[in-house]
């Protein structure tokens, strides 16, 4: 394990200039404020503090300016979570100093570069700002655990709004997510002596800044050591992946650069895992007068990307387009088809699915009837088996070839190899799961840029700037003397007219849409299966009421693994549900409530809400961000938890969520340009309906 100042000064050559900060704040008349800023190089720390803005992040830029060593001119700072926080406040701050270039996708701040233009010493040099969550997605305190620091990180009374307090330890009601034991500990270490705000928060904050350096310092030794790249090289954890596979497991001329119409058609078929409720409890019988439960099995696939990653083909060079029905020239033709499909009259559990509009939304749903679209060939073939027909109208061709199987390799062997509490088996898990997004960003980014436009000069160049742009362009702002332009831009890229293929960003949708695919075809043998009742599925979780073959359980890529064995259970919507398993453990899910409701709540109040109508309402607060303004602003706002049925029909019968029945496209009316779910036969098909009172 690392000790402070001596070992950090010597690893943290790996990292160009390398130092770690954080930012705490207070709650003011319903805005975010900070009012502390400190930062870490792994032997020296600088901090800055107080309620002037202006003085604040001015003294804490001047001392990063220190850290810059000998020639070197760059400094690369990581802040936690500098897209959702710190970043947001930085962003104004620094025009000040220099030329501000931010870096947005999909309206996230990704990185901050300023190139620096005071006098002095450190005209010209740059200082980059990243976010270490985007490359270690966990939370500090977990990221601690998982790494075994040096130091436990602390708590604080983040519910405290006054920095000049000097009193008795703060109440428990400041603090969050502390349980009386944990606060009665802590308050006895100050029993004869006084509590200090900026003492404490000093404290605090270093003490993250030294946890993130020592966390960041290990993960880029592990990673460089097995696979001789720094972590600074990359922003994304996706970016990582791909680095990594790209250097050293990427067959050659496998993966082509698809952009423009191929791409925008194949990523029609691109959709994630399927999240359903389809049984909403396991009482047995009428509910209101039953006590008698249906006993369930809970599994999860082992690593179920990885798995389709290593043992299916994948879509590998140039496509080639084709007119017609291809199947009639190859029957095992390959790649992803235009069709009209056709689902089969009635199916328990649907497996093809499609992101429609609907009234609550943009939602995933796998529905019944006919529609026209693009699919993955696999999942063609494989929904042929369960009755769906297919009216292959156009589409594009590929060659098959393998892929992943040597990066998966190396990566699952890293976890066989160190056990489940070392970092590097978390690391090769993290590494394994996040390389098959990259393959489906778009590839268009948003740019933040800055210009000035105090002198004649200066708006000179911007009018020629807004007239390049032109149509790109969705937004201006004025920052004092300056003008914000976000514009969308197509990402670098060059075209190789010889080899007809684009060298730039890994965009090949294709290859996603072939993993996830894959993914939801290996998922579809728990649907429509007579050997048991499917309750709830998630993208690679399912619940039943019988027990899997052992031939289907074990610890190998694609096998089985029991999480539970439930006695009681309420699924109200995809996320949101209760268990109650066999040891007695409740277990209580709810997706968008904040963990402190959470953990209020029990089996039973969920299951209060299976009966028709019935809700029941948080209060919690809710930040409003504004990268452009630099603020960050709460409120609270109504959380209702309620039965949700916005991917299947929900069956009511005597006043309770009983079932649910698959949508059937075909009668989905368009009012006011929104698609509103149909009602069947009085919310559910009959058929089905027959079903569920022999099952009950």
């Amino acid at each position: 394990m690392l000790s402070h100042s001596k070992d950090f000064a010597t690893i943290r050559n790996l990292i160009n200039n390398f130092i770690t900060m954080d930012i705490e704040t207070i709650v003011i008349n319903n805005q975010i404020i900070p009012y502390l800023i400190c930062a870490f190089d792994g032997v020296n720390y600088i901090q800055s503090f107080g309620l002037n803005q202006e003085v604040l992040f001015a003294k804490f830029i001047k001392g990063l300016l220190t850290f810059f060593k000998g020639r070197s001119k760059i400094l690369t700072v990581y802040a936690h979570n500098l897209s959702g926080f710190d970043g947001i406040f930085l962003l104004n701050h620094l025009i000040k100093f220099g030329t501000v270039e931010p870096l947005l996708f999909n309206g996230k701040l990704i990185t901050i570069k300023i190139k620096l233009d005071i006098e002095g010493e450190h005209y010209g040099k740059t200082i980059i700002f990243k976010d270490s969550y985007l490359i270690l997605p966990n939370s500090l305190r977990k990221l601690a655990i998982i790494f075994k620091t040096t130091e436990v990180k602390g708590v604080f009374p983040f519910k405290l709004k006054n920095i000049s307090y000097n009193g008795a330890f703060p109440r428990l009601n400041t603090f969050i997510n502390l349980t009386l034991n944990e606060y009665l500990s802590i308050k006895q270490e100050y029993k004869h002596k006084t509590w200090n705000f900026k003492t404490e928060a000093l404290k605090y904050c270093k003490l993250d800044c030294l946890i993130l350096f020592e966390i960041l310092t290990q993960f880029n030794e592990l990673v460089f050591n097995q696979f001789t790249i720094n972590i600074d090289k990359v922003l994304t954890l996706p970016a990582l992946s791909m680095r990594i596979f790209k250097t050293h497991f990427m067959p050659e001329k496998t993966v082509y650069q698809i952009h423009g119409k191929v791409a925008n058609n194949i990523r029609e078929s691109y959709s994630g895992g399927a999240v359903d409720v389809f049984i909403p409890h396991n009482k047995i019988g009428t509910y209101s007068i039953s006590n008698v439960f249906r006993k369930l099995w809970s599994y999860d696939v082992n690593s179920l990307y990885p798995f389709v990653m290593y043992t299916k083909p994948m879509p590998i060079g140039l496509p080639t387009a084709f007119e017609g029905d291809i199947t009639k020239v190859d029957s095992n033709a390959y790649g992803f088809f235009y069709c009209k499909i056709t689902s089969p009259s009635f199916l328990e559990h649907p497996i093809l699915q499609r992101i429609i509009k609907t009234s609550e939304g943009i939602r995933t749903i796998a529905g019944l009837g006919t529609w026209i679209g693009w699919i993955y060939s696999e999942e063609m073939y494989n929904a042929i088996k369960y009755g769906y027909s297919f009216e292959i109208i156009k589409g594009y061709t590929f060659e098959k070839g393998e892929l992943f199987k040597s990066f998966i390799d190396k990566l699952y062997n890293l976890r066989l190899e160190y056990p489940k509490g070392h970092p590097m088996n978390q690391i090769a898990k993290l590494i394994m799961n996040s390389l098959y997004g990259k393959f489906g960003m778009r590839d268009e980014i948003t740019k933040m840029e800055i210009y000035n436009s105090l002198t004649v000069e200066d708006q000179a160049i911007l009018s020629s700037v807004l007239d390049l742009y032109d149509s790109t362009i969705t937004d201006i702002l004025e920052l004092e003397n300056h003008t914000l332009i976000v514009r969308n831009s197509l990402t670098d890229l060059t075209y190789n007219e010889k080899e007809d293929f684009f060298h730039g960003p890994e965009v090949n949708v294709a290859i996603a849409s072939a993993v996830t695919a894959e993914a939801r075809i290996h998922m579809s043998q728990f649907k429509n299966n007579p050997k048991f009742h499917l309750y709830y599925s998630d993208t690679d979780s399912i619940v039943i009421d019988s027990p899997l073959p052992d031939s289907m359980i074990g610890s190998a890529l694609g096998l089985m693994k029991l999480e539970h064995i439930i006695d009681k259970a309420v699924f109200l919507a995809p996320k949101v549900y209760a268990l109650i398993t066999d040891s007695g453990q409740e277990i209580v899910k709810v997706k968008g409530l904040k963990h402190d409701a959470i953990s209020k709540l029990h089996f039973s109040d969920l299951e209060t809400l299976l009966i028709q109508d019935s809700t029941r309402e948080f209060t919690q607060e809710k930040w409003f961000k504004s990268i452009t303004k630099g603020t960050i602003n709460t409120s609270d706002v109504i959380y209702t938890l309620k039965a949700t049925s916005n991917k299947r029909q929900a069956v009511y019968i005597d006043g309770i969520y009983e079932n649910t029945t698959p949508y059937f496209y075909n009668q989905i009316e368009l009012v006011n340009n929104i698609y509103l779910p149909p009602v069947i036969n009085g919310g559910f098909h009959n058929l089905f309906l027959f079903k569920i009172l022999l099952m009950r």
